[in-house]
């Protein structure tokens, strides 16, 4: 069962992530949601965000910072920068690996952009930006 208020839209955008040592990546976004996303990433960047996968750091959640704009065909563009924890990290194949992060502290009105981005995008899912 979904437990979402807003299912998560597939869109593939660059954004970028900084992790809790401060190394910035160009990571690709999977999908957000109003609760979070998924970003797509190679095992050497995997490593930079979570050493070896592990999501945990000193009995806490890993950070990481994301900075991301989304944008659809009718011109609406929601920048969305974020603080977010860890809440997997999945090895898809040989190289390529994907980071589930929840959104713990969204800056100014990103949130507020982000659902109007969901909400848009679900009225008329061909508009979001791949």
């Amino acid at each position: 069962m979904e437990r979402r208020l807003y299912q998560r839209i597939p869109v593939q955008t660059s954004a970028i992530v900084t992790s809790e040592d401060g190394v910035r990546m160009k990571l690709v976004t999977i999908d957000v949601s109003s609760d979070g996303l998924s970003v797509e990433c190679n095992i050497k960047q995997r490593n930079m965000i979570t050493p070896g996968g592990s999501f945990i750091r000193d009995g806490r959640p890993v950070s990481v910072f994301v900075d991301m704009n989304l944008s659809s065909d009718n011109g609406l563009l929601s920048k969305v920068v974020a603080r977010c924890h860890v809440v997997f990290s999945r090895r898809m194949s040989s190289e390529l690996c994907k980071i589930g992060l929840r959104y713990a502290d969204i800056e100014n009105n990103g949130h507020e952009q982000l659902v109007r981005f969901i909400e848009q995008t679900l009225l008329d899912p061909k508009n979001a930006a791949i």
